[in-house]
């Protein structure tokens, strides 16, 4: 997330969506403690699945998956918080 920020990826503006993200994953998190006590309820089923879609959907939005930072060329595979940048994805000794 910083580095989004940094390269202006990510503004103020945004910080209310990345709050759905981050409701929508608790809200997943919820359904998927409650299937584990009652594994065949269809509603919660559903209500997960709709729960992970949209998370799926606003991380892309907001580059926080592999596909989507590829887009804003940035799919190194691991964080890397080195200044420079000539040294992204590679070992270092």
């Amino acid at each position: 997330m910083p580095s989004l920020i940094e390269r202006g990826i990510i503004v103020r503006s945004d910080l209310s969506g990345l709050e759905e993200l981050c409701t929508v994953r608790g809200l997943a998190r919820t359904y998927t403690e409650a299937l584990s006590m009652t594994p065949l309820d269809k509603v919660v089923f559903g209500m997960l699945n709709r729960a992970l879609q949209t998370s799926r959907q606003l991380a892309a939005e907001y580059g926080l998956s592999p596909v989507s930072r590829a887009r804003v060329g940035s799919a190194t595979g691991e964080d890397d918080d080195s200044d420079n940048p000539l040294m992204v994805g590679r070992n270092r000794a």
